[in-house]
């Protein structure tokens, strides 16, 4: 007597995971080890691929592993008109995203990188690679940044 089985052999089984992270969505992590140097911004300044011209501060956050891959966030500070576009690559098993900021946000950057809590993001292009002290932050505004549309046009008042 042959009788059917609602679910043929193996059918509930789920894919196998990797455990590896999403890199085309961004990862978020938190801050390890801070790194930063104060340069005279009149020479350009590069390391390991990642070159600021007229720089005048760098700070490179190590993260938390993610998968096989450590984790970077590399923050260029330059008094120059044009920023370079922030950027995200996978070279060797090491994921690396770099920012590039005005000069005058060394210090603020610097403080909080060194926060206890601090945090990074990375992935994607590196249009959203980002440092903050909350881990929150960094997720709710990767959430209200897919909402919101590309350009918002702003307006300031004067108080005075």
């Amino acid at each position: 007597m042959t009788t059917s089985l609602p679910n043929q052999w193996g059918s509930n089984l789920q894919k196998a995971r990797t455990h590896q992270p999403d890199w085309d969505s961004y990862i978020v992590t938190k801050v390890k080890h801070v790194r930063a140097a104060l340069l005279p911004g009149v020479d350009t300044f590069s390391t390991e691929g990642f070159t600021i011209p007229m720089a005048s501060g760098f700070i490179e956050l190590l993260g938390m592993r993610a998968g096989a891959f450590r984790t970077v966030l590399k923050i260029g500070f330059a008094e120059y008109n044009r920023m370079l576009l922030p950027s995200f690559e996978l070279v060797d098993n090491t994921a690396i995203g770099t920012l590039t900021l005005p000069a005058h946000c060394l210090g603020s950057a610097l403080q909080l990188a060194n926060s206890p809590m601090a945090h990074f993001r990375i992935g994607g292009d590196g249009r959203r690679n980002a440092l903050a002290t909350d881990v929150a932050l960094l997720n709710f505004t990767l959430s209200q940044a897919e909402e919101a549309p590309e350009c918002i046009d702003i307006g300031f008042a004067s108080s005075r």
